[in-house]
């Protein structure tokens, strides 16, 4: 009981108004947003956020209205290491095989496009939002592309990170001289947990927060990011993405937070809806923002980063022209020093040397000045 009451109490406190004009930053232009998630509970399985993207491709696979979808999925190479591919699912069991979120640098041009422009029929591709700027910014050059191109569906992104970034987590979980045969980011309910399995059947399995901690503090992050103000996803069809609402967090299904942004978008998640495909509810775009709260002004608010970048010979240019206050200075010193630390050997050695009780007080630090 004790517990609840705080939680509700903490809840208020985070809990912020957004106006219109922080809605228009933050969020684009949208027609509906809605929390959900997968009818079918073997397509919720081990998704990361509610199975609400994979439904939805679903429906449209077998609804013939898509012929295919890109997606990315991460696989264990000839070296051992996992490392993210773009491919072309077309059926129910290759949409089930890219469930789940992938922190690791991806290649939209070089990998993505090819298999696009190569691919007779129409299709779904699911990206990140500055991978789905650069399909927009190619659709817009090459018609028969915009042709082929059915629907976009965008996630949410605070920032991506380098593949090191793993490999150092898998090589901290892994039985000695086991190779790594398959590893999942996150699954569960809320955070979740991460799954790392080794030859011989021997499954390791951690708190999200083993990874999230270090990827949340810019430890590893790809520079590119520093760059980026779009968080939700401006150039999909339709955006999706976590909700981190305290409300929701002792909900028993853990819910996508959707944003139907086109007329195709509006229309797909309706008829998901109207076909069971999806289980939930219309929300308010202000509840879709508030569970992204923390990270919403910080990600949007380049303009600080901006500045600090001139000073350390990071050019980064500023986009948003966004109000910096002496918080976001540090917020955004803080991210631009880890993310640099992380790049040197000897950094790398003084990240992972450091207690994790002390990265976590390091991690809280940041998320109270990114609350102020």
């Amino acid at each position: 009981m004790l517990k609840k009451q705080s939680n509700r109490l903490f809840a208020r406190i985070l809990r912020k108004q957004f106006t219109p004009e922080q809605i228009q930053k933050y969020v684009g232009s949208y027609r509906c947003s809605y929390f959900s998630y997968a009818t079918d509970p073997a397509i919720r399985e081990k998704a990361a956020s509610g199975g609400s993207i994979t439904a939805l491709l679903a429906y449209m696979l077998e609804s013939r209205q898509i012929d295919g979808a890109v997606l990315c999925r991460a696989v264990v190479n000839a070296e051992g290491l996992l490392r993210p591919e773009f491919f072309i699912a077309t059926s129910l069991e290759e949409l089930k095989s890219a469930k789940g979120s992938k922190y690791s640098a991806v290649y939209f041009t070089t990998q993505a496009l090819p298999l696009i422009r190569g691919f007779e029929g129409k299709l779904a591709v699911v990206a990140l939002p500055c991978d789905t700027m650069i399909l927009r910014n190619a659709m817009r050059k090459d018609p028969v592309l915009d042709a082929k191109v059915f629907i976009i569906i965008s996630m949410f992104c605070g920032h991506n990170s380098e593949p090191v970034l793993t490999d150092r987590i898998v090589n901290k979980l892994r039985p000695e001289g086991k190779r790594l045969v398959d590893y999942r980011y996150r699954t569960g309910h809320w955070r979740g947990e991460l799954q790392a399995t080794f030859e011989g059947g021997e499954v390791v399995t951690k708190p999200f927060a083993y990874f999230s901690d270090y990827q949340n503090l810019y430890f590893f992050a790809q520079r590119k990011c520093h760059h980026c103000f779009d968080h939700t996803g401006y150039y999909g069809d339709i955006s999706a993405g976590d909700i981190w609402s305290l409300r929701m967090k002792n909900n028993p299904i853990k819910h996508t937070a959707l944003i139907a942004r086109s007329e195709v978008g509006a229309r797909i998640v309706a008829e998901a809806f109207a076909n069971n495909v999806l289980t939930g509810q219309e929300e308010s775009i202000e509840e879709i923002c508030n569970g992204q709260a923390r990270n919403l002004p910080t990600h949007y608010n380049v303009s600080a980063r901006s500045r600090l970048g001139k000073i350390a010979n990071e050019r980064i240019k500023d986009s948003v022209h966004e109000k910096v206050r002496i918080n976001n200075y540090i917020v955004a010193a803080l991210d631009l020093f880890n993310e640099r630390l992380s790049r040197t050997a000897s950094g790398t050695k003084i990240i992972f040397s450091l207690p994790r009780p002390l990265i976590k007080l390091y991690l809280y630090f940041i998320k109270f000045l990114d609350s102020v």
